[in-house]
């Protein structure tokens, strides 16, 4: 080993770490079993995994990666801070695809992926309203769901509306578009591709035009497995050259 140069070790110690056989399977937090953010995912109770566009998405990558996977059931969330986020810290997950947006803030906890599309928050109003744009939220009762990056945005951009979210509210939870029907709140606040989800089944529901930030989405990754970033950013590679990559996210928009 004396008379090997610095670069045949350097190559020798790269060979060995992706040639080294890892039976484990890559373990997938998306939600919990009854856990619904369509388009992204849904997962109906009885069934044994999540379905929609991200589960197929991030099982195609995996099978490009020629990676076997499983997906997490039984998470215990603490209940305060983002589960998307804890579940990877707390080394129950090996990676979480849930629209997470890569900030600073979560890069010093989790490794990112190489995004794989683009979105930008927006708000969900009544269509009795006469809520058009940014400016008009002014003084309005906009809720967020407060591990998301709309929450901090909105405490930043909205100092002078009344910002919610579901511990400001003393009955069982109701979905966000529940309460824009019951005249709790005026807006909801979140990624637009969501929010088109929600108005295309409220025909009392609109979503503003314009987006207010661009938010970068990438698939989290525990921090002690760098290299299973580096297969999936090499596994999303080759699904763009192929053009299957386009075509498994064309109806995130």
């Amino acid at each position: 080993m004396k008379n090997l140069t610095k670069a045949t070790m350097i190559i020798l110690i790269i060979s060995l770490l992706f040639s080294c056989e890892d039976n484990s399977k890559v373990r997938i937090f998306v939600s919990w079993p009854g856990g619904e953010g369509l388009p992204h995912y849904q997962w109906k109770r009885g069934e044994a995994k999540p379905t929609g566009i991200e589960p197929d998405f991030i099982e195609r990558v995996l099978e490009v990666a020629e990676l076997d996977y499983e997906y997490v059931t039984n998470f215990e969330f603490s209940g305060e801070g983002d589960p998307r986020i804890e579940v990877l810290e707390k080394g129950k997950a090996d990676i979480c695809i849930r629209a997470i947006s890569i900030n600073e803030e979560r890069k010093k906890r989790v490794l990112f992926s190489n995004p794989y599309y683009f979105d930008g928050l927006s708000a969900l109003v009544r269509k009795k309203d006469s809520l058009q744009t940014l400016s008009d939220l002014n003084g309005k009762r906009v809720y967020t769901l407060e591990f998301t990056s709309a929450h901090n945005w909105a405490k930043e951009n909205l100092s002078k509306s009344t910002l919610m979210t579901y511990e400001k509210f003393d009955t069982a939870f109701i979905e966000p578009e529940g309460l824009l029907l019951n005249n709790e709140i005026d807006a909801y606040i979140l990624d637009k591709s969501f929010l088109n989800e929600i108005a295309k089944k409220n025909i009392e529901l609109k979503v503003l035009s314009s987006k207010f930030t661009e938010e970068v989405i990438g698939i989290a990754v525990s921090e002690n497995n760098p290299t299973l970033v580096f297969k999936i950013n090499k596994a999303m590679e080759e699904l763009k050259q192929s053009g299957e990559f386009y075509e498994l996210l064309k109806d995130l928009k």
